[in-house]
């Protein structure tokens, strides 16, 4: 335990505060400028929810609106270090916030982004270089442990990456990445070369060795820099290549916490010459309060585990996905899925088919119709809507769900021949409803 109290420079944190208070403020405004806010949050007449979110209150409109700009607001304030742990508490409250409105939006880069804040919310990164303590980084030392948790953090972010793509599909098939670059034949210059068939099994072995050991390489300082450069690449290619939203400017930013606190001193040291900034020379040594030494560890604990939960639940992962969210499972499906639903009075006999785009919009059918959880959600909730808006009395209903995992043929996902409304979200044990994947 004394190597986690032993005094480090804050320079690292600092480094990670201002990229990620950038990001947060800038992802918050991207929201705003391109309509999400009212396309995604306002508009639909239902939201999916995570299990156990149902209670979570829907903002009004302007009150929602309000939350981004707060949102944007509070990233400045986490860049700056101004109010800091306020900054930090209600960027992490409001972001975790809208994330769990609707499960349609959950993206593996949008749990990380909530986890980082989470992170700055509990570590000083405010206690230098910042406009509450404007105070030369190189006078301020903070425990080793407020260093190590982030790097480790995007460690096991990386390692399970690599270990969820030790599998069949993605080795051995190639899939889906062969489904993406085959689509990719327009690419500027590269096109032709990219819908090689020889190329995809390439780049599956490439991907798979990249998660599962750079990490390390970037906490070794002889490889660091040659890591970093790969980190670039791998990043900047994924980028052009596939649609992933920020996910690859956030790790290449942000992985540069690894590097030594003189390379952070220097740059810091460099940006306050340029503004001709005045800090500070009061030193300071911060102490590892016991409550923060369990609470990180346990952090780090809970991150090493929590993706493992896939294993307590019978049948394919990437399938049923019990355990698939929240596990770092990054670009290993490409899931196309139908769902009819039908609803029948049970006391009459009635019969309705539905079309899905009368209640939701067309993110959330796409996103619905492959993701169990989510096909049982609608399933109450056309229950309810057709027992209080249709007059029907004890409605049943049914689902013909179609899904193609990973350009294989489809298959029945859902069994037609149970009454949906009756059952109830599994969260210990596999849903007896499921359908059972047929590799061949």
């Amino acid at each position: 335990m004394l190597a986690l109290d032993q005094p480090k420079s804050i320079a690292p944190l600092i480094s990670l505060r201002i990229i990620f208070g950038l990001i947060a403020c800038w992802l918050s405004l991207r929201m705003l400028l391109l309509g999400w806010v009212d396309k995604f949050y306002i508009q639909p007449q239902f939201a999916f929810r995570l299990w156990g979110t149902h209670w979570l209150p829907e903002l009004p409109a302007t009150a929602l609106y309000a939350c981004f700009f707060l949102m944007a607001a509070a990233g400045l304030g986490i860049a700056l270090g101004y109010k800091y742990k306020f900054s930090a508490g209600i960027f992490f409250a409001c972001f975790t916030y809208v994330e769990l409105l609707d499960l349609t939006h959950y993206l593996n880069h949008y749990y990380l982004v909530a986890l980082l804040a989470l992170l700055l919310w509990i570590l000083p990164a405010h206690r230098a270089f910042s406009l509450d303590y404007p105070i030369s980084v190189t006078l301020v030392k903070v425990p080793a442990l407020y260093i190590w948790t982030p790097r480790l953090l995007f460690v096991l972010v990386y390692f399970f990456a690599g270990l969820a793509k030790l599998q069949s599909d993605w080795l051995v098939l190639a899939q889906p990445l062969r489904i993406w670059l085959g689509q990719l034949s327009d690419f500027p210059i590269f096109g032709p070369l990219l819908c090689k068939s020889w190329l995809p099994p390439i780049f599956a072995c490439f991907g798979a060795a990249f998660d599962l050991s750079i990490g390390f390489f970037l906490l070794w300082s002889k490889s660091r820099k040659y890591a970093y450069f790969f980190v670039i690449c791998f990043h900047l290619a994924t980028a052009a290549l596939f649609y992933i939203g920020i996910f690859p400017y956030l790790m290449m930013a942000c992985t540069t916490i690894f590097f030594s606190s003189h390379f952070h001193e220097k740059i810091i040291a460099t940006f306050a010459q340029i503004f001709n900034l005045t800090l500070s020379k009061l030193k300071l040594e911060l102490v590892l309060p016991p409550f923060q030494r369990y609470f990180l560890l346990s952090f780090l604990l809970f991150q090493a585990l929590f993706p493992l939960r896939h294993h307590l639940y019978a049948g394919n992962v990437l399938w049923q996905e019990q355990g698939f969210r929240f596990s770092w499972m990054v670009m290993l499906v490409e899931k196309r899925g139908y769902a009819q639903f039908k609803v029948v009075d049970g006391q009459t006999g009635k019969m309705s088919w539905v079309n899905n785009l009368d209640h939701l919009n067309e993110k959330q059918e796409l996103m619905m119709a492959y993701q169990p959880d989510m096909l049982l959600q609608f399933a109450h909730y056309l229950a309810n809507y057709y027992q209080t808006e249709e007059g029907y009395q004890n409605p049943e209903v049914y689902l013909d769900a179609q899904v193609s995992l990973n350009g294989r043929p489809s298959q029945r996902l859902v069994d037609p021949q149970v009454n949906l409304a009756q059952e109830k979200a599994a969260l210990f044990s596999s849903p007896s409803w499921l359908l059972p994947f047929h590799r061949d």
